[in-house]
């Protein structure tokens, strides 16, 4: 369907139900993308950038988008993970997060002060391990040359013949199981 700005607007603020899933299939990918960039959590991007989409569905008739569709839809998520953020308290989640994004090494490398920290050490490396090898395998590739080989998105992109936004997109993928996983450990 090739179908110019003007009359995807039209479609949308008319409850055109064809042209708002246009509008899904062209810009949901992006838009969970980008809200991940802001929030560091897939599962959470994926809820806002659905949120948003009830949202637009449900308020068709009352929304008036004056400039571009994209623009309108990239700051809505944009204020929509601002407000996340807001209302919600990271510090937990921050944790978690920095943890499993380089500084989980440490836990594994730290002596341990006791014959149950040694065993709580192997059982927390052997479960990240375990997570690891059990993701999909482009993913569990793309998170292993991106951590353990210290590649860039770029880098792994051009190795793996795959776009920076697929990098990106299965690396968050990655995190958000690993930190699902070992955040009992955390």
């Amino acid at each position: 369907m090739n179908i110019d700005d003007k009359d995807i607007l039209k479609g949308i603020t008319n409850g055109n139900k064809a042209v708002f899933d246009l509008v899904f299939r062209r810009y949901y990918l992006g838009l969970c993308t980008f809200a991940n960039d802001f929030i560091h959590s897939y599962d959470l991007a994926e809820e806002i950038t659905q949120d948003m989409f009830v949202y637009l569905w449900e308020n068709h008739g009352k929304i008036q988008i004056r400039n571009s569709l994209k623009a309108y839809l990239y700051r809505s998520i944009h204020n929509r993970c601002l407000n996340y953020l807001r209302d919600n308290d990271f510090s937990q989640k921050t944790i978690i997060i920095d943890s499993i994004r380089g500084r989980a090494d440490s836990i594994f490398t730290e002596i341990p002060e006791s014959v149950f920290d040694l065993a709580f050490s192997e059982s927390i490396e052997h479960e990240l391990e375990q997570t690891i090898e059990n993701l999909p395998d482009q993913c569990k590739t793309i998170f292993r040359l991106n951590r353990f080989e210290n590649m860039s998105y770029k880098e792994i992109a051009e190795r793996l013949d795959v776009s920076t936004s697929t990098v990106r997109t299965q690396i968050s993928r990655a995190l958000s199981k690993i930190r699902d996983k070992m955040g009992k450990f955390l």
